[in-house]
């Protein structure tokens, strides 16, 4: 893997520090709670504008074709200054489903703007299955009825789209189908997360599924799947690792202006021996990161072990930054009004997406 940022890269880091950085201050992070779906609408318009909506679709279906390695530029950007934005959701996860799908048309409405789509795949009672779905399609006269439930679908609640998975009669399998949110006979309750991004719980009544509905027949849904969801989780690693850098520069400055005993408390030897290991575990969660690039487009078992390998050196090194970092502010820490505090809750969220620790350890002794 070239460490070296290419033009594309260079760009991206220019537009996100030009965009991200002026606009999502803490003060706009918590005016957006009363947005629907907790969405900046004109952020999202300039994120279509800029490309970015379109990066990870190949140039022959319309996108900008470029790599992982090249979202994760624009994903560390989004972690430094918080962005929950749906990002991950429509412009990674879907996207990947929707090219193998060869979705043209709902590729040309994510890249423009026009459409965001979200994954229900989740069921109630289960962690992180990719396995066989409750969600049932029913053949019919002309297609088929859906019907079942999902929870913890992320980003749903600004979703216009989504993408469902279900099994069918006397097949083994998942097959992927695209509804219209608003569909007639789906329900969605949704609900906010610790920080601050928006989940629902979805239930499908006899939802019509037209024959050209299906993305995905069920021979090909849960490879798809799983490359898909491993895409998103790299994307996710990211921007955990621009959130914990954050950490560190928000303690740093912290420890040199907060005074007592007539001195810096980054005087005081205890506190530097936290933030050192600050400094290590974020280091160490920056070359997981690449070691998941590196393997992005490997065989499929390969690719898994190294995204799974580094998602639980990630997830353990987040928690370790961002208590460490409230630790350091004491009480003051733990307020809506220090930064810190935001970054403990995303980084606490995102250790839980698309599969936590223990999921990825389980992952990882099957796979050996």
């Amino acid at each position: 893997m070239d460490f070296n940022p290419s033009d594309l890269q260079r760009m991206l880091f220019d537009s996100a520090e030009a965009l991200i950085g002026n606009r999502y201050t803490l003060d706009h992070r918590r005016a957006l709670k009363n947005e629907p779906g907790g969405l900046d609408a004109s952020a999202w318009a300039d994120f279509a504008d800029l490309g970015w909506l379109a990066l990870a679709i190949p140039e022959d279906k319309g996108g900008l074709g470029g790599s992982l390695a090249d979202a994760a530029v624009l994903m560390t950007a989004f972690g430094d200054k918080l962005v929950v934005d749906p990002y991950v959701s429509s412009a990674i996860l879907a996207c990947a489903i929707l090219v193998q799908g060869d979705q043209t048309e709902a590729l040309a409405a994510i890249a423009s703007g026009q459409s965001r789509v979200a994954l229900a795949h989740d069921e109630p009672g289960e962690r992180y299955s990719v396995g066989t779905r409750t969600a049932r399609l029913r053949a019919v006269e002309n297609g088929y009825l859906l019907s079942g439930q999902k929870t913890l679908v992320l980003d749903a609640v600004s979703a216009d789209r989504l993408i469902v998975t279900a099994g069918r009669a006397r097949e083994e399998g998942i097959t992927l189908v695209l509804l219209d949110a608003c569909a007639e006979g789906i329900e969605v309750k949704g609900y906010p997360l610790i920080d601050g991004s928006q989940a629902a719980d979805i239930e499908f009544n006899d939802v019509v599924v037209t024959p050209d509905a299906i993305i995905l027949p069920a021979g090909n849904g849960r490879a798809t799947l799983t490359e898909a969801i491993d895409r998103a989780s790299v994307a996710l690693m990211a921007q955990a690792v621009g959130s914990m850098e954050a950490c560190l520069k928000i303690c740093s400055a912290y420890l040199k202006e907060r005074e007592q005993f007539g001195q810096p408390i980054g005087k005081f030897q205890s506190l530097q021996h936290i933030i050192a290991d600050m400094f290590v575990a974020a280091h160490q969660a920056r070359s997981a990161m690449y070691q998941a690039l590196a393997h992005s487009e490997a065989p499929a078992v390969e690719r898994s072990r190294a995204v799974s390998l580094a998602r639980i050196t990630i997830d353990e090194a987040s928690q370790l930054v961002s208590r460490a970092a409230i630790q350091l502010h004491g009480g003051y820490g733990v307020t809506d009004e220090y930064e810190v505090s935001h970054h403990y809750r995303r980084l606490l969220t995102l250790a839980k997406m698309y599969g936590d620790t223990d999921f990825h350890i389980r992952r990882l002794a099957e796979l050996a």
